[in-house]
């Protein structure tokens, strides 16, 4: 039920701090993929996220389903179309599928040279170079992700030391959970996925009873802390082969616009 379906959710974030760095930019945000081969179905995914006209793509994580062989997630990037690049993090999925992880570690994967671009993030951070301005994007891996404290030792020794506290900064990180551990004050739209939005939809009251973990404190949508902290939960594309279903939860492509001014209408305070 479900997992054939496809919807665009479209959100925009008015924020000058980002706008002022960034402009107005247009991110497709997917996550949870869980490919298991090239099939019409992932096919006219791509083809959908194309006609989106991106700026920039992001993937946050379970690129392919639980080992399944790398060159199929490979085949879908390539096919992927946007004016800054693909920009993608790991996912548990992903390290934990033996030997064929390791085609995500090496150059002989071509999924590092699209573009001539490093398109999977492990823990650094790229400057991308946008219409005039310029945009830092940093990848957090899973194995990091997993530990808020991990995180924010990351955060504090290698990105905030090499960039300037009040610079934008484009967070990619399969989990979610460390987000909240952030200073409310940093300048940070946090995309992430994991949830699969929970795969089967509940009423809120439920959901604290269910879902456990920070990841789950913020299952899904646009959330803000202080005035420029965001974070974004996609509810993903694939599921797992252990419940191959959604009910309710149908998959999602994310549009984010990047805009000025204070109009802002989504995304609690929390």
């Amino acid at each position: 039920m479900e997992p054939n379906t496809l919807k665009v959710k479209y959100v925009q974030i008015h924020d000058e701090a980002l706008h002022d760095s960034w402009g107005d930019l247009r991110i497709v945000h997917v996550s949870d993929l869980h490919l298991a081969g090239w099939s019409k179905k992932v096919a006219r995914l791509a083809q959908r996220i194309n006609r989106l006209s991106p700026d920039i793509i992001c993937v946050t994580g379970d690129l392919g389903q639980w080992n399944t062989k790398a060159t199929e997630v490979v085949k879908f990037f390539e096919k992927l179309d946007s004016r800054y690049g693909t920009y993608a993090v790991l996912g548990d999925s992903d390290t934990s599928s033996g030997l064929t992880r390791c085609f995500y570690c090496h150059e002989s994967g071509n999924i590092h040279r699209l573009r001539k671009e490093p398109v999977i993030l492990r823990d650094t951070c790229k400057s991308v170079k946008l219409s005039g301005k310029s945009m830092t994007v940093c990848g957090i891996s899973p194995q990091t992700g997993e530990i808020p404290q991990e995180v924010l030792s990351l955060w504090r020794n290698k990105v905030r030391k090499t960039h300037p506290p009040d610079l934008p900064i484009l967070v990619l990180s399969h989990f979610s959970g460390a987000w909240a551990e952030l200073p409310p004050r940093e300048r940070v739209l946090w995309l992430s996925g994991n949830t699969h939005g929970g795969q089967i939809w509940t009423p809120g009251w439920l959901r604290p009873l269910i879902f456990r973990g920070k990841d789950y404190a913020h299952l899904k949508g646009l959330f803000r802390r202080g005035e420029h902290c965001w974070l974004y939960v996609n509810e993903g594309i694939g599921t797992t082969r252990c419940f191959p279903f959604r009910i309710g939860v149908p998959p999602e492509i994310t549009v984010i616009e990047i805009k000025g001014g204070s109009k802002q209408k989504t995304g609690p305070h929390v």
